[in-house]
Order: C-alpha cells, then structure tokens, then sequence
C-alpha cells in the first residue's frame, strides 16, 4: 500500500516542459535584430503587426522561470574567457585591424545604421553627374544580412556613433558568452576547458593541407604577418573551413547564427516548444545570414527525421515563418545579384579538381571524423554527425561569389557540429573508456594529434590579433559611408534599384536633394579638388581610361597630433585611401572622406606602382575651413 501510495502521489512527467532559460536567451538573441529590423525600417502598419505577431509566438516557448542559476566557477571562466577572446577582435576595440577591408566595412556599415533607419545612403557625388545621367528615384538602400549590426547600429542611432564603442564589444561578447555555455553546457572544470578550446580553435590541418595542394608555388606564396604564417591566406576558396575563433576575428555576423543555431537544434531536437517555432528561427538566420540558413536546412531534415512532420505543423511555423522569410528574401535580393557562381568543375579540370578535394577532404575533416568513429563507435547511429560530414563532402559542389560564401559560411554549422563531438571524445568519461579499452588507444592519439596541429592556424590567428597595436573609436568613422567604398567592396552592400514592392513596405526615404551646381574648386591641379559636406571631391572634366585605374590618397595633417589614432602619432598623419571613382560620361569623379576631427591641411593626389603620379597640398585657413564644412574643420 505504502508504494502504491507513492506511485499515485507522484508528479506526472510534464509534456510540455519550459525550455532551459540558456537556451530561451539564445533565442532572444536571435530575433532581437530582427525585431529591431521590422519595428525602425518598415512603415507601422507592416513593422507594428510583425512585432505583435512574433511576441504571441514566442510567448510561450519563451515562458518560465528567469532566476539566473547558482553562480559557478564554470560559469564565470567561460564568461571570462569569451570577453578575453572578444578583446582580442575588432570588435573589442583594444586591438586595431584598421588595415584589414573587412572591419573597415563593418564600421562603415554600424555607422550609416547610426545616421537613419532604414539606411538610404547619401551619393556624393551627386552634384557632379552629368546632365544625362538619370537621378536615381530613391537614395541607394544598404542591402545586407544586417543581424549581427542591428542592436549596435539602433544604440548609435540613439546615441551617436561614441556608444558604437561598448555597443558592439557587449554584444560581440554575449552571442560568443552565449554560444560557449551552450557548447561546454553540463561540463566542469577540465572538461568544460577543453571544450572551451575545442570549440574556438578546432580546425583542419592547414599547416599540412597548404604545402601539399600548393606544392613549391606555395614558397613563394608564402607570408608572414607579425611573425606567424598566415597559412589561411594560402587557402583556394572553392575548399575554405575556418576556426571558430577566425569566425569571431573577421565575420561575427556568419558565427552567432550558425554556432547557436546549430547547437539549438542538436540540443533540443525534440522539445516541443523549440519544434513549434522552429521554422521562424530558420528564418531569422536567413536575416542573419543566408549562407548559414542554407547551412541549418541539413539539421532541419535531422529534426523532420527524428520527430516527423507533426511537431512542426503549429501556426507560428504556418503562419510566420513563411512571410518572414519571403521578406527577408525580397530585401535581401533587392539590387543586383551578379555574382560569380558556378559547379565546381566548371573552376578545375578533373584531375586537378580530384587531387585538391581528396587533400582538402583528408586533411579537413575526413580523417578527424574517421578516428572520431574509431574512439566512439556509436556515432555511427548519430543522425547529425553522419548529416553533418555528408553536409561538409557535398556543400563544395557549388560555388558563389568569389569567397564561394556557401561553403565558407554555410559549412560552419555542420564544421561546429563535427567539433562538438570531438569535444566529447576529450572528455575524462571518453579518456578512461579508451585506457580501458586499449584497441583504441592509438586513434585517440591519433585524434589528439590532428586536433593538435589543426590549432596551429587559428593560433596563429590569435598571435597576429595581439600584434596589432593602438585602438579605434568609432567618432574617428567621421564621414565615411559605404558609399564611399570602391565598387567590388559594395556591390554586394548597396542596392540602387530598390524593387516597387519593398519601398511600399519600408518607410519612406529622406528627399533626394536636386542636382545643384558645384561651388568653386580649392585647387586646380590634374583633378580640380572641392570640398563638400567633409569629402574632399576630385574631379576631372576629361579623363582618361588611365585615370580611372590609378587610386587616390589623402594625407590629413590634424591641428592637434592628439587627435590621431595612437598607433598615427609617429608618423603624424592619418592616410585616407579613395573610396570610389565614377565615370559620368567624359567626368570622373572620385571622394576621400575626411575626419571628425580638425584638420590642418591635406596632401592629395594619385598614386600608380611607380610612384606618385600628381599631388597637391590643401591648407585650411581655421574660419574658411568651419565655414566649408559646418563647423567640422
């Protein structure tokens, strides 16, 4: 009697339980731009119902309990570790990369979020077309998968391009934070440790996988920055896998999306209320990123797999998921698409295209996942280790862009993946069960040595990090928009043909100012130079073809070398490259943007491989230069 008491007394297993509050703040993480997105681009009567409809979504699978848990030394090392980490990117601001394009078009992009929402992108060189040249009907629209830009870029817009400076290290540093509980989640001590270094510098055997493919070419391609080998940049981008940490280092907005995306569907693969919402959260990271939605829809067949079609059947998934993602999609291809794409094979002939696979495969991940299944045979029956290795052997058949973004970025949740299962064959569980079984023993080492010298890369990515020197603020962006960078950097970033469909949706942009008259130049030299609206404006009536392929400079003196970046003050000046040359009939017409900051005088010009073809200098009087500029100068 005394059992079946306690038999009937018992609570009942809950079929519907509350998701971990670790991984609802994933979650949160994840739509959070896109709410920002819907509720500050789109007019009110389509961004307000949006809002409103994904808040009833997710009201439940984001319901329960928020008391934080019981502090834990884990815990606080991981948190610890993820903000070292961060403060050694870009985007913790204590290690400058100004000399790398790819930071330089995240900042140009945070800050033209800051100036308007929706961010239409003032043309500078507007006044200067020709009268032939038709006026665009709307500004160009930054045209971009913005997820990993829009909370940094809403705290400028609120409170200048200065919050910039904690807005983006903060948020960096919870999507890594986020992303490192979830992968050493129920680890401790050593273990959690392990994982932790697992997760960030897991990565092939470059350092054998270079030489081979590149054999006495890759003598002479050879290069050294700060000391290391920067065997990355040796890699053929058809066949391109990355570290975690090289993730963080260069593209933040590709990792948070796939890292916790993937570890979301892995670690609540069949939880109701994560099913239930599934499809919406698949198109958010479209947002965040196509490439990496592309990447997610394999562990999407996984969860359709294990759990049938059932689950998924509710109204958010019915009802939302679709209409986000056919607006995601209608912005994202606005503007042209004509980007270099292909098969595979159309790049390399056959038996070149063999060898380089077969050496990409062995020394990627092929052989890591074969020792994998020699120290935990039951993998075999794991649906996403054997989808994710099937995803990273087939995902290079098609190429897009010249960085073939769909590997690059799409592989990352199944590359993820495969690291998370290698962090459980390290684990002490997995170590004793290998001393105790001794046939296995040599492939733990074996697994142990490719883990090894897979971490020299993304090493040496981190021992070039902290060669750089001196720091940014975000006030030194000044002027400088994305349409002011060359036009292969911002193809892919501006759309100047906006469709009819989007603009009805988005709110409307400010007025195209009227053709105006340019004022008198500064100085007539090769180029007549103008200043207007803080851009130094290089224009020549008749040019030749010759003028269009030599890139402008400018040398800004400031009139307090306080002002300077630290890493400047040596050499006193500040160089700014031309951002874009335009050719409207016989006239081209190139930008320099200048700082923030007052300006002494400038030295400007073009320069070709031998030389310095023409240059003239520009002092600014201290009145005249704050009566041009609005006070700027």
């Amino acid at each position: 009697m005394r059992i079946a008491s306690q038999v009937k007394t018992s609570p009942r297993p809950a079929t519907d339980p509350e998701l971990p509050a670790l991984h609802r703040l994933a979650i949160v993480y994840l739509l959070l731009p896109v709410v920002i997105w819907l509720a500050s681009w789109f007019d009110w009567w389509v961004g307000l119902p949006a809002v409103a409809l994904l808040a009833c979504a997710f009201r439940r699978p984001l319901s329960g309990s928020w008391k934080p848990p019981p502090p834990s030394a884990t815990v606080a090392a991981v948190l610890a570790a993820a903000a070292v980490l961060v403060m050694m990117t870009a985007a913790g601001g204590v290690f400058d990369v100004h000399n790398r394009p790819d930071w330089q078009d995240h900042r140009v992009k945070l800050v033209d979020l800051g100036r308007s929402s929706p961010a239409y992108l003032a043309d500078p060189l507007a006044p200067w077309r020709t009268r032939a040249e038709p006026a665009p009907a709307t500004p160009p629209l930054l045209r971009y998968y913005l997820g990993w830009y829009m909370a940094p870029g809403l705290a400028a817009r609120w409170w200048g391009p200065a919050a910039l400076n904690w807005a983006v290290p903060l948020w960096t540093w919870a999507g890594a934070a986020l992303m490192a509980l979830l992968f050493t989640r129920r680890r401790r001590g050593r273990d959690a440790v392990l994982a932790f270094a697992v997760l960030f510098f897991f990565n092939g055997m470059d350092f054998v996988r270079v030489p081979v493919t590149e054999g006495k070419e890759w003598i002479d391609r050879y290069v050294e920055i700060n000391g290391w080998p920067a065997f990355v940049l040796q890699e053929e981008r058809p066949f391109a896998l990355t570290s975690r940490f090289n993730d963080l280092l260069w593209a933040p907005q590709h990792l948070f999306p796939a890292g916790l995306g993937a570890l979301l569907c892995l670690q609540l693969r069949r939880h109701p209320r994560f099913l239930a919402v599934l499809g919406v959260l698949l198109a958010a990271a479209a947002f965040w990123s196509p490439f990496v939605a592309v990447g997610l829809l394999p562990l999407l067949a996984v969860v359709l797999w294990e759990n049938g079609v059932r689950p998924l059947l509710r109204w958010p998934n019915l009802c939302l998921a679709g209409p986000l993602f056919g607006l995601v999609a209608l912005y994202l291809t606005a503007g042209t698409l004509d980007f270099p794409r292909g098969w595979i094979w159309e790049t390399y002939d056959w038996p070149e295209l063999t060898r380089r696979l077969l050496v990409f495969y062995l020394t990627e991940f092929l052989l890591l996942a074969l020792l994998l299944l020699a120290v935990r045979p039951a993998l075999r029956r794991e649906p996403f280790f054997i989808v994710a290795v099937a995803t990273l052997l087939l995902l290079p058949v098609y190429c897009y862009n010249d960085l073939n973004a769909i590997y690059a970025r799409g592989a990352v949740p199944s590359h993820l993946l495969l690291s998370w299962f290698c962090a459980g064959a390290v684990t002490r569980r997995s170590r004793a069960a290998v001393r105790r079984g001794g046939g296995r023993r040599a492939a733990f080492a074996g697994l142990a040595l490719v883990l090894g010298v897979g971490a020299i890369t993304p090493a040496a990515d981190l021992a070039r990090s902290l060669g750089e020197h001196g720091s940014f603020r975000y006030e030194q962006a000044g002027r400088t928009t994305l349409i002011d960078l060359p036009r292969f950097r911002r193809r892919e970033k501006v759309a100047y043909d906006v469709p009819e469909l989007l603009r009805l949706l988005l709110r409307e942009p400010p007025d195209v100012p009227a053709r105006r008259r340019p004022g008198e130049p500064l100085v007539r030299s090769v180029f007549d130079v103008h200043l207007d609206d803080g851009k130094l404006i290089h224009v020549r009536d008749r040019c030749a073809p010759a003028d269009l392929e030599a890139p402008f400079f400018a040398h800004v003196i400031p009139v307090s070398p306080d002002d300077l970046p630290r890493h400047l003050l040596r050499s006193g000046f500040e160089r700014r490259r031309g951002r874009r040359v335009e050719r409207y009939g016989d006239r081209c017409v190139a930008a320099i943007s200048l700082p923030e900051y007052p300006v002494a005088r400038v030295v400007t010009g073009q320069r070709a491989s031998h030389g310095v073809i023409w240059r003239t200098e520009i002092v600014f009087d201290a009145v005249v230069g704050q009566r041009e500029s609005g006070g700027r100068l």
